[in-house]
């Protein structure tokens, strides 16, 4: 024990040797008296646990059992022991349980870690404000080894890639977001500008496009810098880069829409090189502010001038200071973090809009006693979003508000209407003669026009109208509000003088006139209402009498409302199957043979009865519907065509109407032949029907083509309503025509106008002379019949032989040779 007591007394650390049966100091070496304040005299009478206020008796028994039993050779702790005055310091221990000169004793190894524990907290502080400043800036960060692997990744870097950090550590970054190009070819990481900043050693800015994870590209602007060691060994990469997908879309937007808007674009495309961004950190115990040297230029002020919260104050504008100071306090109360957009007045009194982000993190203590923040300059964005939203609400070429613009305003001008009981007029304004401007004189003199025209509408208006360019030559006006009819009247018509005016535009004079159509908003109307009610005054107003103003009443509705039923019912009739096939015959008249029917729309209403086509005429002229009721038709015939065939030995053929729609459709020729094909049809079996008037659509080449098609693989042509249209001979010359049905209106009349008799006679004549068949539509009597022979008609159709008829009542038709039918 002796040989012991001069080594511990002799040692540089503090040595404590106490007994494992009663846990009394047997030696306690100089350096720990020094440290403990207490004698050897006075620690002989002292246990462990006294020196250990964390500890009591038994609690320290418990917790060196492990030694006593052998489970452990040596137990290392970390601890507190208190001296002598009452103070306390941080300990490192090291106990075993030894052997000497045939006694147990504990043999315990201090290490005073004070000094070593302040350290280590002051550097927890200083990572946990890294680790805050870095997770707090929106520019995403990273790190990348000397082999160009990810070895770091803020939180604005993984929502900026889409990659966890866990996912792209160890990863080459290049091979993530900066694979390929958006064409998709490959982009080789030797061109990479990026991984270039470590081999070559200095700083490299730019603007990219990175992959996202799920394969989108997106624009960024970056900065890649060496990261140089103490011993100045280059040791990576750094990259700050953040997304720049809006500034290059605003800077698209801008530099197409509006020369107004060139200087945002110039703003933004210098906010693309640099990203103005600087920390800050306030201790609210200490009541310390301090800037980074960015934070300094960002806010206007001196740089290393130390600084407190009440001083930063006064660089905001005075407007602001109450405002900025009620959010620190109730951040400082809450704990909550801050964000807010500030005006701050910089050198020579220059005002600049910064953002302000802070939050507050623990300190070494854990206490949230401490906030790191960032402030960046916004002013060209905030200009830029200001640039951008009048570009939204505006039209490029007038400058006038544009229809969305026009109907969120209107919506609350409704219910300011609504709310003081009282109403307005809205004006719809349509120009006459401006396409005639456009073709003539081209579209940069009719923007010119437009312009103009813009300007005088624009200096006419009332200052509390709101005007806008509703369309290409259209303008719509809302008056103030409780403006009277006659007031309305009044103005609309000067601003139809006004626009009526010839405007010499150097290329000598050009003048339009428009209509104006005027609906009065309702209590209850919503915009939609209104606009529509102005848009039917419009439209009646150009069809009867434009270039004038046209009230809207509700009789202007009935078009419409006619429209939508005949719709509705037509399409609910397809959707029940309801419209089907009545076959009306065609007569050899010479001898009252049946050669062939002509199919016609029945429409069938929910109680069987039919419904006329004349009710349903708006629907038929629909192009969507009539293509619906050709497919339905073609269907029909092709299904009752064989049975007609059957029952009447003598049928040729069955005739079928077309529409406008099928002939400019381009599925019209295969879907008839695959509905022929389906039934087994033989296309000579089928004669199509068209009108005149569809023969002069705007592609009559593509009709044509239509028609030679169908032609060629059997399908005879019938041109329906004969001498109703326009340029019959030209028709009958250019067209595929194998047949003309001649009107009923001139078969009426052919018994007692000796003009129509002469009309039907010469269209007979010409039809056979270029080896046409002629039909006659409308057959009533026997006289007309009769009439009809003796100019050379041969073949009719009719009431005097039979109305159109369901399929299986036209089987059971039967046809003689005498004068009359013999149903």
């Amino acid at each position: 024990m002796d040989r012991l007591g001069e080594v511990v007394e002799q040692s540089a650390s503090e040595i404590y040797v106490f007994a494992a049966d009663d846990f009394r100091f047997i030696l306690v070496n100089r350096g720990a008296r020094e440290n403990l304040g207490y004698s050897l005299a006075e620690l002989s009478e002292m246990h462990p646990w006294d020196l250990k206020p964390e500890f009591s008796e038994e609690e320290f028994k418990a917790f060196v059992g492990p030694l006593l039993s052998a489970e452990v050779p040596r137990l290392s702790f970390e601890t507190v022991h208190g001296r002598k005055d009452g103070s306390t310091y941080e300990v490192s221990v090291s106990l075993q349980l030894i052997q000497s000169q045939g006694e147990f004793v504990f043999f315990a190894a201090i290490r005073d870690i004070s000094e070593f524990n302040s350290i280590r907290d002051r550097l927890e502080r200083t990572s946990s404000r890294l680790d805050a400043i870095l997770n707090n800036t929106r520019m995403a960060i990273f790190m990348m080894d000397e082999q160009q692997n990810c070895s770091f990744m803020n939180r604005a870097a993984e929502e900026l890639t889409g990659y966890s950090f866990e996912e792209a550590v160890g990863r080459c970054l290049h091979g993530l977001i900066h694979h390929q190009y958006p064409d998709g070819s490959p982009f080789p990481i030797e061109e990479c500008p990026i991984d270039r900043a470590f081999p070559e050693r200095h700083q490299i800015s730019g603007e990219d496009m990175f992959v996202h994870k799920d394969g989108h590209f997106y624009n960024v602007s970056y900065t890649a810098s060496p990261m140089v060691d103490s011993s100045g060994s280059t040791v990576g990469t750094i990259v700050e880069a953040f997304n720049i997908d809006a500034v290059v879309a605003a800077r698209d937007e801008l530099a197409k829409s509006h020369r107004r808007l060139e200087r945002s674009v110039r703003t933004f495309q210098q906010a693309e090189k640099i990203a103005k961004l600087g920390s800050w950190e306030f201790d609210v115990e200490t009541q310390s502010l301090t800037f980074s040297d960015q934070a300094y230029k960002i806010m206007g002020l001196d740089q290393q001038r130390p600084m407190t919260l009440d001083d930063t104050l006064e660089f905001y504008s005075p407007h602001e200071r109450e405002r900025v100071e009620a959010l620190y306090l109730e951040s400082r109360r809450t704990g909550k973090n801050l964000d807010f957009t500030a005006e701050i007045v910089g050198r020579g009194g220059q005002r600049r809009q910064a953002r302000i982000i802070a939050e507050f993190v623990e300190n070494a203590k854990g206490g949230k006693s401490v906030m790191i923040g960032t402030v960046r300059d916004i002013t060209e964005k905030l200009q830029a979003m200001l640039d951008l939203r009048y570009a939204a609400s505006h039209d490029d070429l007038t400058g006038l508000l544009n229809r969305n613009a026009f109907e969120a305003r209107a919506v609350e001008r409704l219910k300011d209407a609504a709310a003081i009981n009282c109403t307005f007029y809205a004006m719809l304004f349509d120009l006459t003669g401006f396409k005639f401007v456009n073709d003539t004189f081209g579209h940069q003199t009719g923007d010119k026009l437009l312009r103009r025209i813009a300007k005088q509408i624009e200096d006419a208006v009332p200052a509390n109208a709101i005007l806008a360019r509703w369309g290409g030559d259209e303008f719509a006006v809302l008056s103030p509000l409780s403006m009277s009819e006659d007031e309305v009247q009044d103005f609309a018509s000067n601003l139809l003088l006004t626009i009526e005016e010839a405007v010499d535009l150097g290329e000598g004079g050009v003048g339009v006139s428009a209509t104006c159509g005027v609906a009065e908003s309702t209590a209850l109307a919503s915009l939609d209402a209104l606009i529509h009610k102005a848009d039917l005054a419009l439209y009646h107003g150009k069809a009867r009498e434009p270039g004038t103003v046209h009230f809207y009443n509700s009789s202007m509705e009935l078009p419409h409302v006619e429209r939508r039923r005949a719709i509705e019912t037509v399409t609910q009739a397809l959707g029940e199957d309801r419209v089907q096939s009545g076959y009306q015959p065609i007569i050899q008249i010479t001898d009252n043979r049946l050669i062939g029917f002509e199919s016609l729309m029945r429409l069938k209403a929910g109680d069987d009865t039919l419904i006329p086509a004349s009710a349903v005429i708006p629907a038929i002229m629909d192009p969507i519907l009539s293509r619906q009721i050709s497919v339905r038709m073609f269907e029909n015939v092709s299904r009752d065509l064989p049975s007609l065939m059957a029952a009447h030995g003598g049928v040729q053929y069955v005739s079928i109407n077309a529409t406008e729609a099928d002939l400019i459709s381009r599925d019209f020729v295969p879907r008839v032949f695959e509905a022929l094909e389906r039934h087994h049809i033989n296309p000579a079996w089928v004669t199509l029907e068209i009108t005149e008037t569809m023969l002069m659509v705007g592609d009559n080449q593509n009709v044509k083509s239509v028609l030679d098609q169908l032609r060629s693989r059997g399908i005879r042509i019938a041109l329906d309503d004969f001498g109703t249209g326009y340029s019959s001979l030209t028709h009958l010359r250019d067209f595929p025509i194998d047949r003309v049905k001649i009107d009923a209106s001139f078969v009426r009349d052919i018994c007692t106008s000796v003009m129509s008799k002469n009309i039907v006679q010469a269209m007979v004549v010409m039809s056979r002379s270029l080896g046409i068949e002629v039909i006659a539509e409308g057959i009533e009597t026997e006289e007309q019949r009769r009439t009809l022979l003796e100019i050379g008609c041969y073949y009719g159709q009719g009431y005097l032989f039979s109305p159109a008829v369901p399929v299986d009542e036209a089987c059971a038709l039967r046809f003689g040779y005498s004068d009359k039918e013999t149903a």
